[in-house]
């Protein structure tokens, strides 16, 4: 048995926060509450810094040991359910820890909570002027829902945590929505249901179809153990090849919350009609575990898979590059132009996975925090000028930056940032993706692929220049002269995001490769190790 404190206090604080709003007697101290409890769990993350210093004088391999999985920190691990007897028994596993893998995702909610929680202040001015209370209770225990899933290492634990998250969300669309909001949150129900459904799949197979004795839900022991790997890779399910068909069933259900292309349809209606920190919640965290479920579950266990799907992982992820930004461009919706771009930035990711080398997936990782930062931070500036125009149409704006400069300069740097401009948050990780695809030699597609999806960046471009230079510039119009720039709290908001664009974009290594390098090397050696060398592993599947 093992036992950390700081983590499970991580997970659950949220929690026990959202039982208190259902207790405090007035609305305000409801939202004081919230951000209290949201706050004091970004500020416990943070002191998870502690263990991952970079001022330790430790490189990435000695903090995160020699191996996958055998040094984690603040970890629990404690029997929840025994299964089985005898030489069959094992158990599932209240089993949670922090590596190089989680631990940015787990900053990355805290903070993008924090301040979702922040924007939440004026829910009263969104015309509801009750609920209040079950927002605020929803909306933490959808923040335990998140950090439960970053933090799970046993796939039972993750799938219940992965389900916890579902609800909350589903009400916070549908009930504190726009116009069409039931629309929306049922068809993002639904979407994520189906992911589920066949996620609980792979999870009964992995454990009945692992030997005898060795059966677990426990993800590091199915990634090392030889034996599990080996009966993976030569079994059958229903007359197919065990391991691809397993890896296809939990790519779908990944992908739906990435989200890929075709199962991306969800994703604009639920932008658009959800609040501004729901969309931030949403575009900033929840799309990133779709992306870390990859990452730790398939890849990891189901390696020679990845292999075989590589060519289609890969041609997927270039389709969500092109034309998540072809339809950013023809969008006049501000909110649902931002939509169409997260799915097109996602597509590096994706990319970044599936050429399965260090370069790639630090690429596709560092993809996934800059999106987290920028992503949101751009869905709030859309929602800061809908608050006083009450309206998205892009064609209808213009001369915005003469009326609020402070806004202006903040959505400028916000933008770029979206855009990959050198400097901030966006470029290293499109850059290393693209690098790493054109000098992957074990691939003959990666330079014709690599080329290809370097016309995105040409895309983003024209469609953030295209959207600032009609909503930002130009002549100032009459009806927005009188608008209020930022607000002291709007600027709270805006600014951690606009810091942290500019911090990972000058100091790249220091602020994020240093943490996740070793975790990533780590499993990336677990391909050679399960399958020999890529290119053999690819020979001996069909």
């Amino acid at each position: 048995m093992e036992y950390g404190n700081l983590l499970n206090w991580i997970i659950f604080i949220p929690t026990i926060a959202a039982v208190l709003c259902l207790i405090v007697p007035n609305t305000r101290a409801v939202k004081v509450l919230a951000v209290l409890g949201s706050g004091l769990t970004l500020l416990l993350s943070l002191s998870l810094f502690g263990h991952f210093a970079w001022w330790s004088g430790e490189g990435p391999g000695e903090i995160f040991g020699s191996g996958y999985g055998q040094k984690l920190y603040e970890v629990t691990k404690l029997t929840w359910i025994n299964l089985g007897s005898g030489d069959s028994k094992s158990a599932i596993e209240y089993f949670v820890g922090v590596d190089g893998l989680s631990f940015p995702l787990i900053i990355l909610t805290t903070v993008v909570s924090f301040l979702a929680c922040l924007a939440s202040w004026n829910i009263e001015h969104w015309k509801i002027n009750k609920g209040i209370r079950g927002y605020f209770t929803l909306f933490l225990l959808l923040e335990t829902g998140m950090l439960g899933v970053f933090c799970a290492l046993d796939f039972f634990l993750f799938y219940i945590f992965w389900e916890v998250m579902l609800l909350p969300m589903y009400f916070l669309i549908g009930v504190w929505g726009g116009p069409r909001k039931e629309y929306a949150a049922i068809k993002f129900f639904i979407y994520t249901l189906v992911g589920s459904v066949l996620m609980l799949v792979v999870l009964l197979a992995f454990y009945f179809y692992a030997p005898a004795g060795m059966r677990t839900f426990n993800l590091i022991e199915m990634a090392n153990n030889s034996a599990i790997q080996s009966a993976f890779g030569s079994a059958t399910f229903m007359g197919l090849r065990f391991a691809p068909f397993m890896f296809v069933l939990l790519y779908i259900g990944f992908a739906i919350k990435v989200p890929v292309f075709p199962f991306h349809t969800w994703l604009p209606d639920a932008h658009v009609e959800a609040p501004t920190p729901i969309s931030m919640i949403l575009a900033g965290v929840l799309l990133k575990m779709g992306a870390y479920g990859l990452m730790r579950i398939s890849y990891p266990i189901l390696p020679q898979a990845g292999v075989w799907a590589a060519y289609g992982l890969a041609l997927l992820g270039v389709i969500n590059i092109i034309y998540g930004a072809l339809c950013a461009m023809a969008q006049t919706d501000f909110k649902r132009l931002v939509a169409y771009s997260s799915i097109s930035h996602m597509g590096y990711v994706l990319l970044g996975l599936a050429i399965m080398t260090p370069g790639g997936w630090e690429g596709a990782m560092f993809q996934v925090i800059a999106h987290g930062i920028s992503s949101p931070m751009c869905f709030f500036l859309v929602g800061v000028i809908y608050d006083r125009a009450h309206h998205r149409e892009i064609n209808r704006f213009g001369g915005l930056w003469l009326s609020m400069p402070v806004y202006g300069s903040l959505a400028t740097l916000g933008f770029f940032a979206s855009l990959g401009l050198p400097a901030l948050c966006g470029f290293i990780g499109e850059f290393w993706v693209l690098v790493a695809t054109f000098s992957a030699s074990q691939w003959t597609w990666a330079k014709p692929v690599a080329v290809v999806a370097a016309t995105g960046v040409v895309l983003t471009a024209c469609y953030i220049l295209w959207m600032m230079q009609r909503v930002y510039l130009g002549p100032r119009r009459p009806e927005y002269e009188g608008y209020p720039d930022a607000s002291a709290r709007e600027i709270a908001v805006l600014v951690p995001f606009a810091a942290l664009a500019i911090l990972l974009g000058i100091l790249p290594q220091q602020s994020l490769f240093n943490f996740m390098n070793g975790t990533l090397n780590q499993i990336t050696e677990l391909f050679a190790r399960h399958g020999g060398t890529i290119v053999s592993a690819m020979n001996h599947l069909p």
